[in-house]
Parts: structure tokens; sequence; C-alpha cells
């Protein structure tokens, strides 16, 4: 493993960062946090992709 990447709201508490980071430092030194909160804005341009005819739908199991 390269490194370990936090991202989205969770990125934001340094408390829980904080706390996962203790428990996994042994697995890599590199650990990079970028907070933010753009998932929602992220799903809905992905939708408006689809809906316009520019992206196939994608199905998970």
């Amino acid at each position: 493993m390269d490194a370990i990447i936090f991202t989205g709201g969770m990125a934001n508490s340094d408390y829980l960062v904080g706390l996962i980071k203790e428990r996994v430092a042994f697995i890599t030194g590199k650990m990079f946090v970028y907070p933010g909160e753009h998932e929602r804005e992220s799903l809905a341009l992905g939708a408006l992709r689809v809906l316009r005819g520019e992206e196939e739908p994608r199905q998970y199991k």
C-alpha cells in the first residue's frame, strides 16, 4: 500500500481522522487528508450525464 487517503465529510473531523491514523499507521506512513463534501454534487452530475445520454448507467451487485 502506498498511502491512505481520507476524503469527504469524515475528513473534516480531526478527532475521527486521528483515531483512524493511530490504528492504521503501521500499514503505511503516508496519509493524506482532503476534507470536502462534494459527494451529493458528484452523484447529481453523474445522474445528469445519464439523463442526457452522455453516459450509460451502471448497475452494481
